[in-house]
């Protein structure tokens, strides 16, 4: 008898830590990273994304550091805009404008939702805060996400 409930204590104990590790992985956003292309080599890039799978939605945020004024990258460019787009056969859309600090030379997206549980992101330098498409002025990705 005392082998039984030995055994069912196991039992219990391996199923809860299976559960809690079910539960962490499922818990809170993931934290990626992406470097700087050559027009911002120093770049580092710090993408959250909080993947809903059952909505296919994903809420992000981009946080930039290391970031050259827009300006020095390509003359005329005001702006660093980010883009998703669902695959390689799919045009980039605008997720939004990163909040650029000159001063401290980084740029914030702040958490923002993407319609798709998978897709890549991208950061350009742009004149304007809403082009239709992206530049070829790439500062960080193509980047997967999700």
């Amino acid at each position: 008898m005392d082998t039984r409930r030995r055994g069912g204590r196991r039992t219990g104990l391996t199923l809860g830590l299976l559960a809690s590790m079910a539960l962490a992985a499922c818990g809170g956003p993931s934290e990626l990273t992406a470097q700087g292309t050559q027009l911002a080599p120093g770049a580092d890039a710090r993408i959250s994304a909080d993947i809903d799978s059952d909505a296919a939605t994903t809420r992000v945020a981009v946080n930039v550091d290391h970031l050259p004024p827009p300006e020095r990258i390509e003359a005329g460019s005001e702006r660093f805009v980010v883009w998703e787009r669902p695959s390689s056969a799919a045009p980039w859309r605008r997720v939004g404008v990163l909040d650029y600090d000159a001063n401290r030379r980084n740029g914030r997206l702040a958490e923002t939702t993407v319609p798709y549980a998978n897709f890549e992101l991208l950061i350009t330098v742009e004149r304007q805060s809403s082009p239709q498409s992206p530049s070829s002025a790439v500062v960080v990705g193509p980047t997967s996400v999700g």
